[in-house]
């Protein structure tokens, strides 16, 4: 066991002792780039922000103060954007479903800007339950599932995002107690076809599978916390809650929540240890330039009581 350590720290002693600060360096020049991003939100006016991306040694981006945002509603102009400061532009538009967005940017000196998303619909879920003993942990020990129910419109590509949360609570009958907090921010052991065909851990998915007008998803938890006093021996009753989110994310979201996982920390971490850090391409719908216009239309579920004290 000894010698991969020697060997790594030798390794480590190399590449430290090659390092050398390089004099008289000039640093090539960086043509700032136009920049739009943007995550509308149903019900919410449309908002734009407009920046120039600078060199690496930049800690924020530009803003861009005299560009002309240009809104359209389904192909159709409707407004331009007013600058609110630090690049930020906003108009009296209010987002409704199923209505395409399109934002054209003109900012002298550049090529026009243009980006369009669809604003999608709100997902209705119908139910929500608890699967006991659904898979195990790395210890062995057994753990709940999520079922989310909800539904879906197989003629229509739609892009969902989930988030849960769950705490529960111990009481056992010998005196003691205990908290478990369950983390199923990503789905564990997962066997669940949707889930599978994203080929993610991110509870990030479409219905390309789905067939159905309804589909009851399946999100393995795994335990990430715990506490105990007391004897934890004898029977128990568990109280606690489950809160189930759920967003429609428009395609510009969805492509670029899975751009970003695929270029995720491990990759990152590894590169800048060996002095290199790989440039990463993260999804953008913005022609003539970079960023994001996205949509989004959060929903919440009620919260789901596990045998509630009075």
């Amino acid at each position: 066991m000894k010698k991969p350590i020697i060997l790594f720290l030798f390794a480590a002693l190399v590449f430290c002792s090659c390092r050398k600060q390089v004099s008289d360096y000039d640093r090539p020049d960086f043509d700032p780039q136009p920049t739009l991003n943007a995550v509308l939100q149903e019900d919410q006016p449309v908002w734009a922000q407009v920046t120039f991306a600078q060199c690496l040694d930049s800690v924020h981006p530009a803003p861009c103060t005299d560009a002309e945002v240009l809104l359209y509603v389904d192909g159709q102009f409707t407004e331009i954007l007013q600058h609110e400061g630090k690049g930020l532009y906003v108009g009296e538009t209010t987002t409704e479903a199923l209505h395409e967005y399109a934002c054209k940017v003109i900012i002298p000196g550049y090529d026009t800007l243009f980006a369009q998303t669809e604003m999608p619909e709100k997902p209705v879920v119908t139910h929500v339950e608890i699967m006991e003993n659904a898979t195990v942990n790395d210890e062995g020990n057994p753990c709940a599932a999520v079922l989310v129910t909800f539904s879906n419109n197989p003629n229509r590509k739609t892009y969902f995002k989930a988030n849960i949360e769950a705490m529960f609570k111990y009481q056992y009958d010998a005196g003691g107690c205990g908290t478990i907090t369950s983390h199923v921010g990503t789905s564990i052991n997962t066997d669940d076809p949707v889930l599978l065909n994203e080929g993610s851990s991110l509870l990030l998915f479409s219905n390309e599978i789905i067939r159905d007008t309804v589909y009851t998803l399946k999100v393995n938890t795994s335990i990430n916390g715990y506490g105990f006093s007391g004897q934890a021996t004898g029977t128990y009753t568990r109280t606690g809650y489950v809160v189930v989110s759920m967003h429609g994310v428009s395609e510009s979201a969805y492509r670029y929540l899975k751009s970003q996982d695929a270029n995720g920390e491990p990759d990152a971490y590894t590169n800048l240890f060996l002095g290199t850090i790989t440039p990463i391409n993260l999804y953008s719908n913005v022609e003539n330039g970079r960023g994001v216009f996205a949509a989004i239309a959060p929903m919440t579920c009620d919260t789901i009581f596990i045998n509630p004290e009075d």
